[in-house]
């Protein structure tokens, strides 16, 4: 259980805040690929040469090697996370901030579980989830998997179970389940809860994908979205015991 950020070998998450009418870093690249999620307030991203308005709970993913920038044009300050994959280690800065220019919000996605970042995206380094988690979800039984798996509670509670241990993480705080470690998770509290999960390498985003088509109702992607990483079953879900 791990407040505001944390980096590992295959990624690193950051929490960061940019006041009212702030700059952020002026247009960069860099080789890792960077997707940010904003937790509240708006900001304007420069990606590719256009600009997009990013608000609460909309996210906006950079593929590595593309030029970017941010900026808070609001009359609030933004809270935001960042995740980094791999972590990074260093910036090409291109000299100069964001430009100027009318700004499009990214719609929201549909449906208690939302697939933000598919591994086609990118260079199928990561995969990322904004997933509602309603009172008494069981989640799934004990396992593990080869991929590395990231868990930040953006509302509510939630107990984690990682290894033997179990833990409880609140609202900013993240649990973190690399390869192979058997894992599960279940909402005990009673209320509704929001995470944000983040896979790495990517490929688990098609379970994830099957699960919101099926509770939409409607047709799955034309991906071959059955054929996600293998999964090994250890032990009971948390409930179960």
């Amino acid at each position: 259980m791990t407040p505001g950020h944390v980096r590992e070998e295959t990624l690193a998450i950051a929490e960061s805040r940019l006041p009212a009418g702030c700059d952020g870093p002026p247009l960069h690249r860099h080789d890792h690929d960077e997707t940010c999620y904003v937790l509240a307030g708006e900001l304007t991203f420069e990606v590719g040469g256009e600009l997009v308005g990013v608000g609460e709970r909309r996210a906006v993913f950079v593929p590595g090697g593309v030029p970017h920038a941010a900026a808070n044009r609001g009359a609030a300050e933004a809270r935001y996370l960042t995740v980094c994959t791999p972590p990074p280690h260093e910036e090409i800065s291109l000299g100069r901030g964001i430009r100027p220019g009318a700004a499009r919000r990214i719609e929201d996605v549909p449906g208690r579980v939302k697939v933000l970042v598919r591994g086609s995206d990118g260079s199928d380094r990561v995969a990322v989830m904004d997933d509602l988690i309603e009172p008494g979800h069981d989640g799934p039984p004990l396992h593990h998997h080869a991929f590395d798996e990231l868990f930040y509670v953006i509302e509510g509670v939630l107990t984690f179970r990682l290894g033997g241990e179990d833990v409880t993480c609140r609202a900013g705080e993240l649990a973190f389940a690399p390869g192979g470690t058997p894992h599960t998770f279940a909402n005990l509290s009673g209320k509704e809860a929001r995470m944000l999960i983040v896979c790495t390498p990517a490929g688990f985003e098609r379970y994830f994908e099957r699960v919101a088509a099926d509770e939409a109702g409607v047709a799955p992607s034309p991906e071959p979205i059955d054929e996600w990483p293998e999964i090994t079953v250890v032990g009971p879900r948390i409930t179960e015991e």
